[in-house]
């Protein structure tokens, strides 16, 4: 019959260590007196200590939870708060003002931003939007094969969104404002906004794309554009994106019964155009 292995185990701590994360000067005995005072066995020798873990304290991993239960020790409440030796103004970064003052456009426009996962599948990305098979960044041994490839577009997942919410009323104005990754592994932004109701059509989903752009000051041609994802001659281009009518072919493949009109922008080109990299 196995028995439990109960011995103890041993993990090196520094007294250095202690000190510069709880921002104290403890000596070597006061370190080893707060350690005792947790039920743990010390050996020092000179500034490093060994520290003998009992089996049933599981929850040790790191010398940093040593660490953490000298200073339960010592008591949070005898630690002395000191203000920063710098400071500074704090400023919302430029980057994530720009995506809020986006995001607040579109709550203006009426739509209900959303969220979802980085992580998808090819079938999503590719084969239910009509699309032929492209490179994407994929997961070397992915848990599931529903989360195996990082997403180049959103405006799947918004279609995925309609799905599962296809037996609540209409209409359904939703957005995203999400990152994407290419198949080189380079990060960027994307804005992508549906609309779901019996009589969305082109100029609907055209007023929404040309009010962003209007609102951010850029110049923008409208050329027509070829689109798997969406029906012949009911889709156009900006130098920053797309938008139209959704193929139904696209709609049958979620199992969509109401007319759907989508817009797909890259964020960081506009960002980079408008302020610089």
């Amino acid at each position: 019959m196995k028995t439990p292995d109960l011995k103890s185990r041993a993990m090196k701590l520094d007294v250095d260590y202690v000190n510069k994360l709880l921002g104290v000067k403890f000596k070597e005995k006061d370190i080893v007196r707060l350690l005792k005072k947790m039920r743990y066995d010390v050996k020092s020798s000179g500034n490093l200590l060994s520290v003998y873990i009992p089996a049933y304290r599981t929850d040790v991993l790191h010398p940093m939870d040593l660490v953490e239960d000298i200073a339960i020790a010592y008591g949070y409440e005898n630690f002395v708060p000191e203000l920063p030796k710098l400071s500074g103004i704090g400023s919302k970064d430029r980057f994530e003002k720009f995506y809020s003052d986006i995001r607040e456009l579109m709550l203006g426009f009426g739509f209900q931003e959303v969220m979802t996962l980085i992580m998808t599948n090819k079938d999503l990305i590719f084969r239910k939007m009509m699309l032929d098979e492209e490179l994407l960044t994929e997961t070397e041994n992915p848990v599931s094969l529903e989360h195996s490839v990082a997403r180049s577009w959103l405006l799947p997942l918004l279609m995925s969104v309609l799905e599962i919410n296809k037996n609540r009323g209409y209409p359904q104005n939703i957005f995203e404002i999400g990152d994407c990754i290419d198949s080189r592994g380079n990060n960027f932004k994307k804005l992508s906004a549906v609309i779901a109701h019996s009589k969305t059509n082109f100029s609907e989903i055209k007023s929404i794309a040309t009010g962003i752009l209007e609102s951010l000051n850029l110049g923008y041609d409208i050329k027509p554009y070829e689109h798997p994802s969406f029906i012949d001659g009911r889709c156009a281009s900006v130098p920053f994106g797309f938008f139209g009518e959704i193929n139904p072919m696209v709609l049958e493949n979620f199992s969509i019964e109401v007319p759907v009109t989508a817009l797909e922008f890259d964020l960081t080109s506009i960002f980079n155009l408008k302020y610089g990299k």
